[in-house]
């Protein structure tokens, strides 16, 4: 249902990233993913185009689950089932950041500014209930509304409100919660150049971006109030295409900093680095995590396209195919009677040769292609648009002396998801098994 939240968001070209509460999406995706905790599974299926059902079941302790299901005005023609879902869109990862992409791209999509979600989950044994609705105001405004309904709760459950508004150049959230009278404004806004770089490229990084965010929280019951900054810095290289980011976080309040350093290594590799600390205790943390994702195998091509057989790269679909009719009269060393294969994944701009040029990843699908597409793009479509197996995601802490590992990948046409934690016992000072689980899912 994640992901079909996340559809509907592309959908009504609503912009996740240039929201606060998402300012440290990277860091928490790479750092703090979620560990199976038993056997659970999960089966989802959409009616239509509109709508959506999904069963969860989990027997961690006990037998329980939930029954779920969405209702969208929008069509969702953007979403897959797990048999053909790529990774980089099922699994929460590194985000390239774009907040100006609302300006820069005239979208062909039909306007709904008018669009709504409905959402609702049942949980069993029990009477626990959730529900959220999303509905559309405005292209840049919407109205979201969380309930929960559980009896373990104060006051039977608790309502949360929020009134969005997503402009390229800034965000603003109000929000107010039922528990404890709780009222909250949020905001951020970004900083850079909205216009993308275009070659020569000469300074080493481009299209970067400072986003600086705040929140205020006020709880009237208690009379309690609460405070966080942040600053995001988002940029890419302009040799490799490779982007990164870096965060700082500060709750004044509670005397508590954060920072974080993520950088895409590679097509398939991500690291990151978080540091924590706190003025009031001098209590301190590091965290480091990495994504390593694994290419699936080379399927034979047997159409008109060239075969690429390169024995130094694993694999083989890192760059969109290349048709014959795109190296006529220019792929062809007079001197040979064959096509020099050599493709380069990370060109530099300056280099002159005849198989850099013509096998960068700059070269791409049509002319018109060819003569637009920046370094940074195409890194971002070798990202996009390659086809991988599985992933293998781990973090460790070193004051918490805390180790997860998940790995996600595919079993037919089911997504499977196997992970472990493991910590220090404070007083034996010995490893043991804080969680293990594996988790299948599939939607149709």
């Amino acid at each position: 249902m994640e992901y079909l939240q996340r559809c509907f968001h592309k959908a009504t070209d609503w912009n996740e990233d240039n929201k606060f509460n998402n300012i440290t999406a990277t860091s928490q995706a790479l750092l703090d993913f979620p560990i199976p905790n038993g056997a659970r599974l999960e089966v989802s299926s959409r009616a239509t185009e509109h709508s959506a059902s999904s069963l969860t079941l989990s027997n961690y302790q006990s037998i329980n689950g939930s029954l779920a299901y969405m209702y969208t005005s929008v069509p969702l023609k953007n979403s897959t089932g797990t048999k053909d879902v790529s990774l980089q869109d099922a699994i929460a990862g590194f985000r390239i950041i774009e907040p100006y992409h609302q300006i820069t791209k005239q979208s062909r999509k039909p306007r709904n500014d008018k669009a709504s979600l409905v959402y609702g989950r049942m949980y069993f044994p029990g009477s626990a209930l959730e529900a959220m609705i999303i509905k559309k105001i405005s292209k840049q405004t919407q109205l979201l509304i969380k309930c929960i309904n559980n009896p373990h709760l104060k006051r039977n459950g608790t309502m949360i409100v929020y009134l969005q508004k997503n402009a390229p150049r800034f965000s603003q959230e109000y929000i107010y919660s039922t528990n404890e009278a709780l009222f909250g404004f949020r905001c951020l806004y970004n900083f850079g150049n909205d216009r993308p770089a275009t070659p020569p490229l000469i300074p080493k990084f481009d299209n970067s971006v400072v986003s600086v965010g705040a929140e205020f929280w006020y709880a009237a019951m208690s009379m309690s109030p609460g405070l966080s900054t942040a600053l995001r810095y988002s940029t890419r290289s302009t040799s490799t295409g490779k982007p990164l980011t870096m965060t700082i976080s500060c709750n004044p309040i509670l005397g508590h900093i954060s920072s974080t350093y993520n950088v895409k290594t590679s097509v398939a590799s991500t690291v990151c680095s978080k540091y924590d600390f706190n003025w009031y205790s001098y209590a301190s943390n590091l965290s480091i995590g990495f994504e390593l994702y694994n290419f699936s195998k080379p399927s034979t091509i047997k159409s008109n396209h060239l075969r690429r057989s390169d024995p130094s790269i694993h694999h083989e679909n890192l760059a969109p195919l290349i048709h014959e009719h795109q190296l006529e009269n220019s792929t062809r060393d007079p001197h040979h009677n064959k096509i020099d294969h050599t493709r380069i994944l990370n060109p530099i701009p300056g280099q002159h040769s005849r198989s850099a040029d013509l096998y960068s990843p700059l070269r791409l699908r049509t002319e018109q292609d060819i003569k637009n597409q920046t370094v940074m793009t195409a890194f971002q479509s070798l990202v996009s648009e390659s086809n991988f197996s599985s992933v293998l995601k781990a973090s460790v802490s070193l004051s918490d002396r805390m180790l997860k590992l998940l790995w996600v990948g595919r079993y037919k046409e089911f997504l499977v998801s196997s992970g472990v934690k493991i910590g220090v016992d404070p007083v034996k000072n010995v490893p043991e098994l804080g969680k293990f689980g594996v988790s299948f899912s599939y939607a149709s």
